[in-house]
């Protein structure tokens, strides 16, 4: 199974999808670190996140065609994984979730969100380094924006506290579901 944790840039989803990772022993997958190299190939690269102009569809698409063949790969190794993302439109999540049921069976959201003055402040104190984005609080504006509701059921994760309690009261539901789908741990939507 994959567990997407997606939410808006700044929300904690990163912290939280690598908290998860650690407590059940999953590979954390990043797909930042995938688009570090897809999106400078963007002839608008420059443009795009000095100015905080999200990328294109097209681009996303390239993006995801080699999270799949990572997430492959992964998935023979590991039955479970943990994916961060932002999936923040819905037409290209719906991408990312029917290739996680072809290769991984089935797969959950969930989706990290906190209050806006939470999020600013985050992105104001917080030294990104490494990072794609060195302001990311105009990305974050443009996402919030573009931001498609869901129409599935997802698991909504508050984090305006700590970060060990958001993770905490995940693990706990997680194991919860899991003990309701049987033996096999399965979940599927």
């Amino acid at each position: 199974m994959i567990i997407f944790v997606g939410g808006t840039i700044g929300a904690g989803k990163s912290t939280i999808a690598r908290g998860l990772a650690k407590h059940f022993t999953f590979p954390y997958y990043d797909v930042d670190e995938v688009k570090k190299v897809v999106f400078r190939r963007d002839p608008d690269f420059e443009r795009n996140i000095s100015e905080g102009i999200p990328f294109s569809d097209d681009i996303r698409r390239e993006l995801f065609r080699k999270v799949f063949v990572d997430l492959e790969d992964l998935i023979g190794k590991h039955p479970h994984i943990v994916v961060d993302e932002t999936l923040h439109k819905r037409e290209i999540r719906h991408v990312l979730y029917d290739q996680a049921r072809k290769i991984a069976g089935g797969f959950i959201v969930i989706w990290v969100q906190a209050r806006e003055e939470v999020i600013i402040k985050r992105l104001g104190k917080k030294k990104r380094i490494g990072h794609l984005l060195d302001d990311p609080l105009p990305l974050h504006n443009a996402f919030t924006k573009e931001f498609e509701d869901y129409n599935r059921c997802v698991i909504d994760c508050p984090n305006n506290g700590t970060v060990a309690e958001a993770v905490a009261d995940l693990v706990h539901l997680i194991e919860s579901i899991g003990a309701l789908a049987g033996n096999n741990g399965a979940i599927r939507e």
